[in-house]
Order: C-alpha cells, then sequence, then structure tokens
C-alpha cells in the first residue's frame, strides 16, 4: 500500500481504532524482526522504519535533541528571514487554530512558527525517528500521519502527548526541496483536514510565493487566477502588475479597455465608499532581489451583517432546475415535485442510484426556496469516520477533549441555520447521531458537544441516500422515527438507462460545455458515437456519461467530430457486443424467409447497421469495417440477386 492508498482509506472511512490496533501490532512484529504486512502499514512508513533501525536508533529512548551548532541556527534563521512573508502570512490566510505549525529543514532542523516559543529541535530521521515531515522530505511528496507510525513512540508521547498530522514538501526556485511545513494536533479526526490544508499550504509557497520573488509573471497570473479572493499585486509606484479575475469581477471592470486603469481608480475609492460590501485588506511583499516593496490587495464579499462572506454563504454557484437537463416523464415528474415543495419548509428525501444528481437537484430546491440568500452546507455522512460525524454535525466547545480547538468549532448544523442542510448517504450517520438529529428536527436545538446548553438553529433538511431506509431500520441500522421524520417528501430520481430519451441531450450539453473548457468548435457527433451512448447501461448514470463525454473530447484531438473509437474501451465492447446480439435476433428471424445463408445474412445485416450509422456513406462504412468499397458493393448486389427468386 502506498500513501495514495492510504489516504483514499482514510477518506472512504475504513480508518478506525481497530486498524490502529493492527498498526501498532505490525510496529511490534517490526521491532522483533519479522515481516511487516504491506496491505496495513504503508509502504513510506515501513521504509522509514527500515532506515531508523539501520541508523542504529533506540525506539524506547526519551533523549531530546537540542540544535547545539550555532551555524545549523544561522542556516535556519536565513532560510526564515528569507520566506518571511509567506511563513507569517499563512496565519492571516489559512485557518490553522488547533494546529501546531512547524518548518523543518532538509537537514532536520525544526521550530514550530506562529505563537510557539519551543527551542530548535534536531528533528532529523536519524535522532528523532520516523515523523511525518522525516518521511516527507524522503519522498518529496505529502504524508500524513498518525500516532501508531512514529517509531519513537514513547519520545513522542513525552513530549507532546497524542500527536498525528500531515506534512508536505516545499521547494525553492531550481525545484529542490528545501524544507517540509506540517500541521500537526492532538486529535487524529484533524489529521485529514491538515493533509489537504498542508498540501495547499506548501503549493502556493511553490507556486505563488517563489513566482513573486523571481518576477515570473505568466506563473504567478495562472496561480492567481484559481483563487476564491480578489488578488491584486501593485509596486511602489502603484502600478498593477498582476490582478486576478475575480477582483476584475468584484469591481465589474471586466471587458473594459483600460482595465489596469480602472482597477486603480476602483480600489483608491473602495476604502472611502459608504455602503460598500467589499471588504479590502493589504499586506506587504519585500522583494529582496529587486529591493522593491510590493503590495498585495486582497477583496472579498461582505454578508448582510458587514463581515467577509464564508465560503457557506456564497450560493452563486449552486445549480437551478433549469440546469437539470431531461425530457423524460421520470424526470420531469421529479422536477415538478421539487419545484412544487421548494419554497416550503417541508423535509426532503432524494433516493437515487450514485451520480444521478442528488446534491444537483437538493441545491436547486435551495436555490428556488425563499432560503436562497441563506446557507447552503452539504455534508456527505458516508465520507467521514463514524466517530467524527458527531463534532463535524453538532460542533463543540473549547476544551471538550484533547486536541480541540481554544475557541470550539461550530457544527454543520449551526452553520445552515436560516438556510438548508443537505446530508448525504444519512445511511451512514451513526445511530447516536441520528437520536441527535432526531432531537434537532423535534425541538430545533442543537446541543455542541461539551456543552450543557442548547443553542436554536432553523433549519430546512434536504436528504439523500441510495438505500432502502426502511429495510435498514428493519435490520436495525437507521431509527424507523428518523425516517419517517425526514421523508415527508420523497423525491425518486431515475437511473440514466431508465431515460434514453435524455442520453443525447446530456451529452449535447456536456458537449457545449467541454467545447468551452477545451477552445473547441462545432464539435459534432457520429451516429455511430449516439448509438453507441444510448446502447450503453451507465452503472455511473450521469457522472459517468459526463467523464465518458470528456474521454471523447480529449481522444478527439484535433479533429472535430466525435466518433465510436474517441470513447472508453469498455463502452466501446458494450457496443459492439449490442450490435452483435442484435443482428444475430434479425438474421435467425430472416433465415427462413430467404435462400441465402446463414453467414452471409450476417454479414448483410452488419453492413446495413454500418452504413445507417454513417448516413449511408458507402466510403465510410468501408473504412469503419476494414474491407474496401466493391467488397460492400458485391455483397449489397448478391442480397437483390438473392431476393429475386
Amino acid at each position: 500500500m502506498e500513501m495514495n492508498d492510504f489516504v483514499q482509506m482514510i477518506q472512504s472511512g475504513k480508518i478506525n481504532s481497530q486498524y490502529f490496533a493492527k498498526v501498532g501490532h505490525e510496529r511490534n512484529r517490526f521491532l522483533e524482526g519479522k515481516e511487516v504486512d504491506t496491505t496495513v502499514v504503508p509502504r513510506e512508513f515501513i521504509d522509514s522504519w527500515q532506515r531508523c533501525r539501520a541508523y542504529g536508533l533506540a525506539p524506547y529512548t526519551l533523549d531530546y535533541r537540542d540544535v547545539d551548532s550555532a551555524q545549523k541556527k544561522e542556516l535556519f534563521q536565513t532560510m526564515v528571514r528569507k520566506y518571511e512573508f509567506f511563513l507569517k502570512n499563512v496565519f492571516n490566510i489559512f485557518d490553522l487554530n488547533g494546529y501546531i505549525f512547524k518548518l523543518q529543514t532538509k537537514e532536520g532542523i525544526s521550530q514550530f512558527l506562529g505563537k510557539s516559543t519551543l527551542t530548535f529541535m534536531d528533528c532529523s530521521e536519524e535522532k528523532g525517528g520516523t515523523t511525518s515531515s522525516c518521511v516527507c522530505l524522503h519522498e518529496d511528496k505529502p504524508i500524513i500521519i498518525f500516532q501508531p507510525f512514529y517509531y519513537r513512540q514513547a519520545y513522542i508521547k513525552h513530549f507532546f502527548g497524542e500527536l498525528h498530522g500531515a506534512s508536505a514538501p516545499i521547494h525553492n526556485e531550481q525545484n529542490k526541496v528545501i524544507g517540509a511545513l506540517s500541521l500537526l494536533a492532538h486529535k487524529p479526526e484533524l489529521s485529514v483536514q491538515a493533509y489537504h490544508l498542508i498540501s495547499q499550504i506548501a503549493k502556493l509557497h511553490d507556486n505563488l510565493y517563489l513566482p513573486i520573488m523571481l518576477g515570473y509573471e505568466n506563473q504567478i497570473g495562472q496561480i492567481i487566477n484559481c483563487l476564491p479572493q480578489g488578488v491584486a499585486l501593485i509596486s511602489e509606484k502603484n502600478i498593477i502588475k498582476f490582478y486576478n479575475e475575480k477582483i476584475a469581477d468584484l469591481l465589474e471592470i471586466n471587458g473594459r479597455k483600460h482595465p489596469e486603469h480602472d482597477l486603480k481608480k476602483r480600489l483608491s475609492k473602495l476604502g472611502k465608499s459608504k455602503g460598500v460590501d467589499l471588504e479590502q485588506s493589504s499586506y506587504e511583499i519585500k522583494d529582496d532581489l529587486t529591493n522593491q516593496t510590493l503590495k498585495l490587495v486582497q477583496l472579498v464579499e461582505k454578508s448582510e451583517s458587514g463581515r467577509p462572506l464564508s465560503k457557506i454563504e456564497r450560493n452563486n454557484d449552486l445549480f437551478t432546475f433549469q440546469q437539470i437537463k431531461g425530457s423524460s416523464p421520470s424526470i420531469q415528474k421529479a422536477k415538478d415535485t421539487a419545484e412544487k415543495i421548494a419554497d416550503t419548509l417541508v423535509p426532503v428525501m432524494i433516493y437515487g442510484e450514485s451520480g444521478t444528481g442528488k446534491e444537483m437537484f437538493a441545491q436547486a430546491i435551495h436555490s428556488e426556496s425563499n432560503r436562497a440568500g441563506s446557507p447552503f452546507v452539504a455534508i456527505n455522512c458516508g465520507a467521514i469516520p463514524g466517530e467524527l460525524v458527531e463534532s463535524e454535525l453538532f460542533g463543540y466547545e473549547g476544551g471538550s477533549f484533547t486536541g480541540a480547538l481554544k475557541d470550539g468549532k461550530i457544527g454543520k448544523i449551526e452553520a445552515a441555520s436560516g438556510g438548508t442542510l443537505f446530508l448525504d448517504e444519512i445511511e451512514s450517520m451513526p445511530l447516536k447521531d441520528q437520536i441527535k438529529l432526531l432531537r434537532v428536527l423535534s425541538a430545533g436545538k442543537v446541543q455542541k458537544v461539551g456543552s450543557t446548553t442548547e443553542i436554536s438553529v432553523d433549519i430546512r433538511l434536504i436528504s439523500a441516500t441510495k438505500t432502502d431506509l426502511l429495510m435498514q431500520a428493519d435490520e436495525g441500522l437507521f431509527r424507523e422515527d428518523l425516517f419517517y421524520r425526514i421523508s415527508t417528501f420523497v423525491i425518486n430520481l431515475p437511473a440514466l438507462r431508465e431515460r434514453k430519451e435524455d442520453i443525447l441531450l446530456l451529452a449535447e450539453e456536456f458537449s457545449r460545455r467541454l467545447q468551452k473548457k477545451y477552445d473547441k468548435s462545432s464539435v459534432s457527433m457520429d451516429q455511430g458515437f449516439i448509438n453507441a451512448l444510448t446502447a450503453y447501461k451507465w452503472r455511473g448514470n450521469v457522472r459517468e456519461l459526463e467523464h465518458a463525454m470528456e474521454h471523447a473530447f480529449i481522444m478527439l484531438g484535433r479533429g472535430a467530430t466525435l466518433l465510436p473509437e474517441h470513447l472508453s474501451v469498455k463502452i466501446q465492447e458494450a457496443y459492439q457486443s449490442r450490435i452483435t446480439e442484435e443482428v444475430i435476433d434479425e438474421t435467425l428471424e430472416e433465415e427462413n424467409e430467404h435462400k441465402f445463408g446463414l453467414l452471409a445474412l450476417a454479414e448483410q445485416k452488419m453492413i446495413e447497421r454500418v452504413l445507417d450509422s454513417v448516413n449511408g456513406n458507402i466510403s465510410a462504412a468501408a473504412e469503419r469495417l476494414g474491407i474496401n468499397r466493391r467488397t460492400i458493393h458485391r455483397k449489397l448486389q448478391r442480397k437483390e440477386s438473392s431476393t429475386t427468386f
């Protein structure tokens, strides 16, 4: 198992206390000189354990290694000074409450940053053993770690207690690893968030900060266009050096003849305007190469209360009913029902297989309701480990458990108050949390973990599942009383194979989007391509169709017509199998009516099929069949002559 496999296991909820016990068992086996199960312990940690043993490192000692070399300290401080702007502003850009932020150099010298005043430490693998930062530096990739994977267990627990988290490498302008950034926490459930967060921070360093220092204008332009905030970089002489699309949208200067001039003008007036719905902040960047000071300006939208809008509150990108394509009776019925109940407060249950668009419907219901301007908060119960669902949904008070954030955490239910809460894969919610959710729906109150008081909340609940919840209730896996509470209205989303008339409609919609994405124009679909789409059973439903269309666009290259061979192998094989079955059926039906051999008749039927798919174009049919035009003419004439008797 590699680190990527391990991360997927975590995200699928397969990592729990039983798994950690297995890791502990495998570590003991390793220390006894026995072989380790590679399906339990990721390869990266096994390799590190082996290196630690080769160093002669004792796994149970508590010796602490301070950095006793003034030269090593100076090298570390030089690195910190070089990247001072980035390291300081990490705390402004990202919410790191509850985490320990650490920088470790390639040589193993470490220091905790931010509010921590801990001294330098020699955390190299030779001295400290297996850690996420050491493995990250050796592998040059992000690493997530839990307590059982440390080689020096007693050492970690003695100085830090339970310690989990993740690390990601950072690089210099030659793309060489210079160190690792780490986010560490005392609670294992924070490791997944730490992994994604530290990966983003490291990428931001490599792709945003370094290009600013080195003046790589093209690179920085591409990166800042990906940011959700409006960003502009301004020189000492008040010249706009870079700005992203978001800030142009916020200030409504897109398409202007002189956008830089208009941007400068709007920014200068922004702080003086009354009632403005944007909040402006700025940071200074010292360019050591040119000795200039650059100003990084950031714009974010405000809510009605005047505070910056959170991601939860930005509903501009939610789907609407107009964006849900389909003319089949089953999808029209689902849309009609959803539109009728959108502006009510009744709980809604959406049934459908994976990929049928359950969250799309939930977003459309919210967008059509009188809560459209309020939060839409979605949570996939199946993507969160069972033991973490409670704190994610209901939140917790500060200090309620080891590793809890000092100020506590707002749960998804409280965050959705005034708006809509969407619970996908609700069948995965643990029974104990189902009881608490029932209380929220009955009394309109939520109680955080570690709190003795309740908070009033006002949510509209939309749930989704692909399973029979009543059958789950019969098996004791789902509360029957909760089922009736959340399913006042039930919307059934049909599988794509049950609404074949919508396949072409959806394919055309995806084609329009992909033409914009890949900068193509006038891409058409060959009849054989369409036949292949409609013949396939689409186990993954609309999501699979969307992916199939993108696969075809990529394989199309510079062409202008999508053909069956642009589809994936399994779709092509299914299409060929379907054609063969139909040809055989037709051949057997007609064989007794003509004095024509069974094999010849089958050949004839296949030629007719291909000719239909290319609108009678004999040259195109010959190319697809791998035969020449004269062969097709001869076989067609043979059939005509056989029917004259």
